[in-house]
C-alpha cells in the first residue's frame, strides 16, 4: 500500500511540473502576441539574424533566420509569409520572428519571390518542402528535434497541405494557420459580390485584394495581348496602393468590362464575368490547393487561428478547414482582437476581453504542448 501511494504522489508532482511549465510557456506566449500587437519590434541583442541560401534544382532560394544568440534552440518553426510585396521582409512578420526567438525559438521565413509578386500558382510546396528538410543542418538548427510549419492566410492552407505530403509528415511536429482558407472559389463569391458601401471614393474594402489576386492569376482569359498588358499593371498597381494609369483607347470591351470588375463600387457586381475568372482559376489550382485530401492525411496537431472581424477571408473557411480534418487533433481559436490585417480598434467590453484571451490562453496551452 504505501509503494501505491509513493508512486501516486511520485505520478502527481510530475503532472504538477508538467502544467506548471505548459502554464509558463503559455504565458510567454501571451507575452510575445502582446508584444507584437503593441508596436514594432526592434533588433534584439540577444537574437541572430542572418540570410540563408540554398539550391534546388535550377533555383537559388533564400530565407531569414532569427534564433537566440546564446544557445542552441531545441524547437523550431518555419513561418512562411501570405500574398504580399514585402513577404518576409513584412514587419509584422519580423516582428514575430524576432520575439518568438527571444523567448527561445529557431524561426526561418522563406523569401518566396512569386507570393511578394502577387502569383499564387504552381502554390510554392516544394519550395516550403525543401526548407523543412534543410532547417535542421543550418547555423543554430543542430539541436532541433521539433520543428513547426505556420503559415498567415494563402500560406495558413499552403501549410496545412505541404505537411500532409508524404515527403513531410515525419519531418513536421505540428501546423498552424492563421487566416486560412478552405475553398478559393467560395472565398471568391465573397470577394467578387456585391454588398454595403463601406469605404468613401477613391478608397477599396480589403476583399477586394483576394479580388485583384484572382483576377491576375486568370488575364490569360483576355485574348488581346494590350488588354492584358494594361490589367496587369492596373491590378498590380492597385494591389500596391499606388496610381493606376487610366485605361488606353486601345482597350477592347473585355478589356474595359474586367477594369470595371476591379474598380467598380463595392453595392454593385458583374456575376457572370466574375464566374468566369472564379471556374477559370479554379480550373488549374484546385488539384494542388485542395483541402479535402490533406485534411484527411495530415498527422501532426493543427492548430488554426482566424479574426472574428477578418475582412479578407470570413473566418466561417478555417472552421470548415477544421471540420475535414479526420486523423489528427485539431484547434481553432476565432479571436475578436483581430481582422485579417489589423488587431480590431473598435471597443470591446471588459467581459467579452476576458472572455477572449481566456480562449487565446487555452489555445496556446495545447499549442505549448508540441512546440
Amino acid at each position: 500500500m504505501r509503494k501505491w501511494i509513493v508512486a501516486a504522489v511520485c505520478v502527481l508532482a510530475v503532472g504538477a511540473i508538467l502544467v506548471s511549465g505548459r502554464l509558463t510557456a503559455t504565458t510567454r506566449l501571451l507575452r510575445v502576441v502582446w508584444r507584437v500587437a503593441s508596436g514594432p519590434v526592434g533588433r534584439i541583442p540577444s537574437v541572430r539574424e542572418y540570410r540563408v541560401t540554398g539550391r534546388s534544382g535550377q533555383s537559388v532560394l533564400e530565407a531569414i533566420v532569427y534564433r537566440p544568440a546564446g544557445r542552441l534552440p531545441r524547437s523550431g518553426v518555419i513561418l512562411v509569409a501570405g500574398v504580399s510585396e514585402l513577404g518576409c521582409q513584412h514587419p509584422r512578420l519580423v516582428s514575430l520572428s524576432r520575439a518568438l526567438a527571444d523567448v527561445g525559438f529557431l524561426v526561418l521565413t522563406p523569401d518566396i519571390k512569386m507570393l511578394r509578386e502577387f502569383r499564387i500558382f504552381p502554390p510554392p510546396l516544394d519550395e516550403i518542402s525543401f526548407w523543412l528538410r534543410e532547417v535542421r543542418g543550418l547555423e543554430g538548427g543542430q539541436a532541433l528535434n521539433r520543428v513547426g510549419l505556420a503559415g498567415i492566410s494563402f500560406s495558413g492552407t499552403l501549410s496545412l497541405i505541404a505537411a500532409s505530403q508524404p515527403r513531410n509528415l515525419d519531418l513536421v511536429s505540428y501546423v498552424v494557420g492563421i487566416g486560412s482558407f478552405d475553398d478559393l472559389v467560395r472565398c471568391g463569391d465573397f470577394w467578387f459580390g456585391s454588398g454595403p458601401v463601406t469605404v468613401g471614393n477613391g478608397y477599396y474594402p480589403t476583399r477586394y485584394y483576394g479580388r485583384w489576386v484572382i483576377m491576375l492569376a486568370a488575364l490569360d482569359l483576355l485574348r488581346e495581348p494590350e488588354d492584358r498588358r494594361y490589367l496587369e499593371i492596373a491590378l498590380n498597381r492597385m494591389l500596391l496602393q499606388m496610381e493606376v494609369p487610366k485605361p488606353p483607347e486601345s482597350l477592347t470591351d473585355a478589356g474595359r468590362r474586367w477594369h470595371r470588375l476591379a474598380v467598380m463600387r463595392e453595392d454593385q457586381a458583374d456575376p457572370e464575368l466574375a464566374r468566369q475568372i472564379e471556374l477559370h482559376v479554379a480550373a488549374f489550382l484546385q488539384p494542388a490547393l485542395s483541402t479535402r485530401e490533406a485534411a484527411s492525411e495530415i498527422r501532426c496537431p493543427v492548430f488554426l487561428a482566424h479574426g472574428a472581424h477578418d475582412d479578407l477571408i470570413p473566418p466561417d473557411e478555417s472552421r470548415r478547414l477544421q471540420a475535414k480534418i479526420a486523423q489528427a487533433r485539431s484547434y481553432l481559436l476565432i479571436s475578436p482582437f483581430l481582422t485579417h490585417t489589423h488587431p480590431w480598434r473598435n471597443p470591446m467590453s471588459l467581459w467579452h476581453k476576458a472572455v477572449a484571451v481566456v480562449q487565446m490562453a487555452g489555445f496556446f496551452f495545447h499549442l505549448t504542448g508540441v512546440m
